[in-house]
């Protein structure tokens, strides 16, 4: 009886912290609440978006423990599951999908873009398992938010699709490859800062938001005038660290970004 006693209080005693556990687990929310919001800007589905993230996961895992027994280490799953990630990662799963890449509002949305459309056939178009009442309510949603117009054609209604500025339509941007680059390195450094801040309590890092009130037609001028001024504040800093060595100097990385609010 003695030695189950000593033994049970050694399982007591090593029971992880349930308020680092939940300090942890706030912070990963917290980050992963920007990913949810674009995953409802793209009205993607939930089972694309966990299918990415674990695709992301492993990527990031790949590049940090080389090994796929480090990597079942780290996700705390059987070798033969990061085996099968490992597969789907290397085979394009990031392109493919297994299910459906987008929610029903966003299929009818796409096909009204194409052409015209009453409910009726609408609701033939969708997959099997979705009813007219779906479709119904899918328009309904989309007219309020004004991407789709009720028309009447030859005494029958049909619905129209109508781009607006808000669309998010990737095919504008030709340099996507560089945009891509370009923003993960943007956020390499602001996983860096969430990792300072949050997790070690790092006060040497900032992170702020400002809302400033300007005219639309002072916007550009806004832009490269922070930069600039952006610019200048980081060189003052180089040159009085121009004369020193490597190790009498520190590297700081500074974001800087602004958006329409």
């Amino acid at each position: 009886m003695a030695e189950l006693a000593t033994h049970t209080a050694a399982r007591k005693r090593f029971q992880p912290d349930t308020d680092l556990a939940s300090h942890e687990s706030r912070v990963v929310f917290t980050l992963l609440g920007m990913v949810a919001d674009l995953v409802l800007d793209l009205d993607m589905t939930v089972t694309r978006a966990r299918d990415l993230f674990t695709l992301a996961l492993y990527e990031k895992a790949e590049q940090r423990f080389r090994t796929s027994t480090r990597i079942s280490l780290a996700f705390d799953t059987a070798l033969r599951t990061v085996k099968k990630i490992k597969r789907k990662w290397r085979d394009g799963g990031m392109d493919e999908a297994d299910g459906p890449l987008y929610n029903m509002r966003r299929k009818v949305y796409l096909m009204l873009l194409c052409e015209d459309m009453d409910l009726e056939r609408i609701s033939r178009e969708l997959p099997i398992n979705y009813e007219v009442n779906y479709a119904r309510l899918a328009v309904e949603t989309l007219m309020e938010q004004g991407l789709v117009e009720e028309r009447v054609e030859h005494g029958q209604v049909v619905y129209h699709g109508v781009l607006t500025r808000d669309h998010i339509d990737l095919t504008r941007n030709q340099d996507r490859e560089a945009a891509f680059e370009g923003f993960d390195r943007f956020l390499a450094a602001l996983r860096k800062l969430a990792r300072e801040r949050l997790l070690k309590g790092n006060t040497s890092s900032l992170a702020r938001g400002y809302i400033v009130r300007c005219r639309p037609e002072d916007a550009a001028e806004l832009r490269d005038d922070l930069r600039a001024a952006v610019v200048q504040v980081l060189m003052n800093f180089e040159r009085r660290a121009d004369d020193l060595r490597d190790d009498q100097v520190q590297e700081m990385e500074v974001l800087l970004g602004l958006t329409p609010g």
